[in-house]
């Protein structure tokens, strides 16, 4: 994203205030406290007693499982919740998790994936030490711990006659649905181990409050943003792209090569995304929507025909996506670790008081961590800490408690990169060998 492009993206909010000025909606504040302050007392306790900062369930401590760790009785129930959206035959995962042998085959795989936190694939800090996030794919420290016992332990099965744990499954879209389909049964461009490609879909118009993501070839697909570019020009130059370069579609490592911002972001396991309650993001039928496929060719090659369901509605408490940006660092070659940080006002709010609903955090390939924060005159929040950057799952994070920001308010954004593989400076850009420093907010007004 250029600065060009963060200038029209931002002049995205002069429409939305009008909407929101004259539509009669109303957005209720409920990001604040309120509800019940009673406490729950288990039998045997004294209700006087000092509380403990956390229940701790029999059979563990804080710190994770007291005694023997079986794969039946602790290990199961995790993995159905957390890994087997991915990992069970044909998914994308390039193994399955669903048996106790095929569990003890990875055994000491997934102590180090977890413990590292590289798995389950949420890369946002949901600690609660900067902010907390609804459907987490976050495992808690007890949990952890009990991966870590078990393979300690020698991986002991258990009894097999426990009861299988539910699978949880995945959302799903409510109301009016249209598919953008890309059209073609798509060859990826095998002469790498990854294909970036755009596809020129039809807009239906309309306000989206929702998605889903339907991979012809999961076993390939890696992850798909939906574009919507920010104005007819750029919807125009998009379609030139296509027409300019050879097969369906065109190439887009990074984003989509003309001023767009992300309405659909999904990697695998996600399932379906429903906006916040009420809320939607308009898409003009005027102009068209740029559908970005990452192909993973190390796990498959053959063809695939992605379709994004995206639930519409005619009427919406108008939402945008603002981006948040430092576009003018300059990375010097051959450093472990270097950072930059911008500060930006929300001066064009004006006397708006927007709610945030979600983030959506974007690098390249040479980023390592990123970090925002609101700046308010009475003192700081962390807004979303990514301490361990990865390009090859680029999420949404929702906020289990939204917040509203001020005119009196800024943003200061931070990324950190590792140019030990590079021999000249990085900049901003598109390109694969550029990088970005961005951050974008799902906003209702």
């Amino acid at each position: 994203m250029s600065a060009r492009s963060l200038s029209r993206a931002l002049l995205v909010l002069s429409p939305f205030v009008a909407l929101a000025a004259c539509d009669g909606s109303t957005v209720t504040d409920d990001a604040g406290g309120g509800g019940s302050t009673d406490v729950f007392v288990p039998p045997g306790v004294d209700a006087d007693m000092e509380a403990p900062d956390a229940y701790v369930a029999p059979g563990e401590d804080a710190n994770g499982p007291i005694g023997d760790v079986t794969y039946y009785e602790d290990l199961r129930p995790i993995i159905a919740q957390h890994c087997q959206s991915c990992h069970v035959a044909g998914g994308v995962a390039p193994f399955p998790l669903t048996t106790y042998t095929e569990t003890t085959t990875w055994g000491g795989r997934l102590v180090e994936v977890t413990r590292d936190r590289i798995m389950p694939p949420y890369l946002a800090d949901n600690s609660g030490d900067c902010q907390s996030f609804r459907d987490a794919r976050w495992l808690t420290d007890a949990q952890i711990a009990t991966f870590a016992a078990w393979h300690e332990q020698g991986m002991l099965e258990g009894d097999p006659t426990t009861p299988a744990p539910m699978v949880v499954p995945p959302p799903v879209l409510r109301g009016a649905v249209s598919t953008l389909d890309i059209g073609v049964d798509y060859a990826p461009d095998t002469s790498g181990t990854d294909d970036y490609r755009c596809f020129i879909v039809d807009s239906p118009g309309g306000y989206v409050t929702g998605y889903d993501v339907h991979p012809g070839n999961p076993q390939s697909v890696h992850h798909v943003i939906v574009y919507e570019p920010t104005d007819d020009g750029e919807g125009d130059e998009a379609r030139r792209l296509d027409a300019a370069e050879a097969g369906p579609g065109y190439t887009c490592f990074g984003g989509a090569t003309v001023n767009a911002f992300p309405v659909v972001l999904w990697a695998p396991g996600g399932g379906a995304t429903e906006f916040p309650a009420g809320t939607g993001v308009e898409i003009p039928a005027s102009r068209p929507l740029i559908v970005q496929i990452h192909y993973n060719l190390l796990a498959s090659t053959a063809t695939d025909r992605t379709r994004v369901d995206i639930e519409t509605t005619a009427r919406a408490i108008p939402a945008y996506i603002l981006p948040m940006v430092d576009s003018g660092f300059n990375i010097p070659p051959r450093m472990e670790s270097y950072s930059s940080s911008q500060m930006q006002s929300l001066d064009a709010l004006g006397s708006i008081t927007p709610r945030v609903y979600g983030s959506f955090p974007h690098m390249h390939t040479m980023g390592t961590r990123l970090q925002v924060d609101l700046v308010r005159p009475d003192g700081e929040m962390c807004v979303i800490e990514v301490p361990r950057w990865d390009f090859n799952w680029q999420l949404a994070y929702w906020y289990e408690t939204p917040f509203r920001v001020t005119a009196d308010d800024q943003v200061r954004i931070t990324c950190e990169w590792n140019s030990m593989g590079r021999d000249t400076n990085t900049t901003w850009g598109e390109g694969t060998q550029d990088e970005m420093c961005l951050n974008f907010f799902y906003v209702s007004l």
